[in-house]
């Protein structure tokens, strides 16, 4: 699997759910996803929650990703995305 480009992995998890694709395009960005969601959230467990939530996306919009040429562009900004709505709902419980 590692010899495969993410265009590759995602196209073989969309079409055949295949586990091993799906992990090895987890441990790839797996990083970068956390980073960026630690970097908005400012606290580790709730930045672990929207790396979680981002990975579900990718599994749910996999078929659709399947032409994306830069998939980590993709995992950003839906991290991104998914952290501002939980420092949202973070000030809305406090307030």
């Amino acid at each position: 699997m590692n010899g495969l480009t993410d265009q590759q992995l995602i196209r073989d998890y969309a079409e055949r759910r295949s586990e091993a694709a799906f992990a090895e395009l987890v441990r790839r960005h797996i990083d970068l996803v956390y980073s960026a969601a630690l970097r908005m959230v400012h606290d580790a467990h709730q930045a672990e929650d929207v790396t979680q939530n981002t990975f579900v996306a990718l599994a749910q919009n996999a078929v659709q990703l399947t032409q994306r040429p830069v998939l980590s562009g993709w995992l950003h900004r839906t991290a991104q995305n998914l952290a501002a709505n939980a420092v949202r709902a973070e000030v809305r419980r406090r307030a």
